[in-house]
């Protein structure tokens, strides 16, 4: 996997409860409608795998988890689970865009009325997957959901954060965002998140960022959070690197860890604490995993 934090894409049901997804035919925004629909009708809740052909992660999880019997027959029992390919169809463009999403695969866990439980990214192992499933269906008994709008309105978003998803004009000059953030009421609300989160800014949000952290956490979500605190720590990484203060950092990725899973977390800090200062960290207990 070329970047730590990296996810996928096209629309798909469960044929049956042993084998992979299938995608849908329709990739249009009436499929995903349609779906919603669906999850009324059965009284379920909703899967969504975004992803994208030529992903690894992605074609790992349609091989070696989706088919998984206890996987398939919890998708089965309790989900509507939809698929869409975000290269190729506009709807999963569209959702990227709705909640940031940088990485791949990423899922969804949402409500038929379109409220997100949850939101994961990365590949998931059989059991992480299937605890991940049983947490959603007991957030939602629970009325426990993110603080994401239900729909999709285009109209909320500033016309660059539309291009960069939607026609992947990613290339965004920090002024032009910069203009827009500063001029917002509160950088805590959604498009804001999903604009500093999803175009992956830095600067002068970084601080904001780790000092909401707590409540962005709670009102968007472990994966939504995570992966820019990680983008956050390389950056902070460099600057602590400059007054080889390796204390400090350690203080900094101590502080972060309740955000990660503990596998997340072997990982993530040994990749950080790695060649500290341009050299090799003596008590860095932990390696690269590929």
């Amino acid at each position: 996997m070329k970047r730590i934090f990296q996810i996928a894409s096209a629309f798909l049901l469960l044929a049956c409860p042993t084998i992979a997804l299938k995608a849908q035919t329709q990739t249009t925004d009436e499929s995903w409608e349609l779906v919603k629909k669906q999850a009324v009708a059965e009284k379920k809740l909703i899967f969504v795998d975004l992803y994208f052909t030529g992903c690894m992660p992605c074609a790992q999880m349609d091989k070696e988890v989706f088919p998984d019997p206890k996987v398939a027959a919890l998708l089965s029992a309790d989900f509507v689970t939809f698929k869409s390919d975000i290269m190729k169809e506009e709807i999963g463009k569209k959702l990227c865009m709705k909640y940031g999403v940088t990485g791949f695969p990423t899922f969804l866990f949402v409500n038929s009325d379109g409220k997100i439980i949850d939101v994961a990214g990365g590949f998931q192992g059989v059991e992480q997957f299937t605890a991940l499933l049983q947490n959603a269906k007991e957030a939602a008994a629970k009325g426990n959901f993110k603080k994401y709008s239900p729909q999709i309105q285009e109209k909320d978003y500033p016309e660059f954060y539309q291009q960069a998803y939607m026609a992947g004009k990613r290339n965004v000059s920090f002024d032009v965002i910069d203009a827009y953030l500063k001029a917002q009421p509160s950088l805590l609300a959604e498009v804001p998140f999903v604009i500093i989160s999803g175009l992956r800014v830095g600067k002068d949000y970084d601080e904001f960022f780790l000092k909401n952290i707590k409540t962005l956490y709670k009102d968007y979500g472990r994966s939504s959070v995570n992966v820019h605190l990680f983008d956050i720590l390389q950056r902070k990484k460099k600057e602590f690197e400059k007054t080889n203060d390796l204390a400090s950092f350690k203080k900094l990725l101590e502080s972060s860890k309740e955000f990660y899973t503990p596998q997340e977390w072997t990982r993530f800090e040994g990749i950080l604490l790695k060649d500290f200062g341009g050299t090799k960290t003596a008590d860095n207990p932990y390696t690269l995993q590929k």
